[in-house]
């Protein structure tokens, strides 16, 4: 087979879509002539009709004939010159792919709208007992019988909701007397709970209301004044003090010095160096 004396396309300047180059299948691409995906040998399209010829109204006589009177398409014998690797021409068309993605208008879905929510007034609490659901079923199949909407209850025929609230009374009804037993047992279990905290509570109390008691008593006795002493009678005496005068008035002799005077010192100063360096003017004044 020789080339159709054009010159040879490269891969890199072909378009990625044009060109096949899976690892483990046939080298195919597109012909420049006649837009046709064709395999390739020795790096050349195969020799192939015209699509115009093809198209006829002859029909073929066996699958892989060649149409009757068509011409050589000028396409044919096309060298091709693959100067890519396969990941290079793989990275190519996935690039391609999601730029024509991103091109394509997203596709629109009309949702139909949902019907509007009913008022929180207007909602009733699902029944808890079997009374409750017998009394609900009653009236929905009261207001359900007077309407005239398509489906409405008539008689042995349920709607929807006519019939979800016959399924709730019957299955309360056969569970109401187990319900109501373990209701008996978790109010009595309850009442148990509550008694015991509560004496509990009581007990502590009166501990702790006896232990203050003490401790009043016996700070009572400790500070009581003794009657008649010379403390005593300055404490009660009223004079008027003037200013930078020590109080007469006395009382328990309170420690004044510190308990260690070396480590009361460099506490000292300590704070006296923090002072300093975050009051710089106030240390250099």
């Amino acid at each position: 087979m020789r080339h159709n004396g054009r010159a040879p396309l490269k891969a890199s300047k072909m378009r990625p879509e044009h060109l096949n180059l899976r690892d483990g299948e046939r080298r195919m691409a597109v012909c420049p002539d006649c837009l046709t995906w064709h395999r390739l040998a020795r790096s050349m399209i195969m020799p192939h009709r015209a699509v115009e010829a093809a198209a006829g109204d002859d029909p073929r006589r066996y699958f892989g004939d060649k149409p009757c009177g068509g011409r050589r398409c000028l396409g044919s014998a096309q060298r091709i010159t693959i100067d890519i690797s396969m990941e290079q021409w793989a990275e190519r068309l996935l690039a391609a792919d999601s730029t024509a993605t991103g091109r394509r208008s997203a596709r629109q879905h009309s949702k139909p709208t949902p019907a509007p929510a009913k008022p929180v007034a207007q909602m009733r609490p699902a029944p808890v007992n079997a009374a409750d659901a017998l009394t609900a079923y009653r009236d929905h199949l009261k207001a359900c019988r007077a309407s005239a909407g398509a489906g409405r209850c008539h008689g042995s025929y349920r709607c929807g909701a006519g019939a979800r609230l016959a399924s709730l009374y019957e299955q309360l009804l056969r569970t109401q007397p187990r319900r109501d037993r373990a209701r008996k047992e978790l109010t009595s279990m309850q009442a148990r709970l509550n008694r015991r905290f509560a004496a509990a509570a009581a007990k502590n109390t009166a501990i702790e209301w006896a232990r203050r008691g003490e401790a009043t008593v016996d700070a009572k006795k400790a500070t009581a004044k003794r009657s008649g002493t010379t403390v005593e009678e300055a404490n009660n005496a009223c004079r008027i003090h003037t200013a930078d005068s020590v109080s007469e008035f006395r009382g328990p002799r309170l420690p004044l010095a510190p308990q260690d005077v070396e480590a009361h010192e460099r506490r000292q100063a300590q704070l006296g160096k923090r002072y300093g360096q975050r009051n710089p003017a106030a240390s250099a004044a």
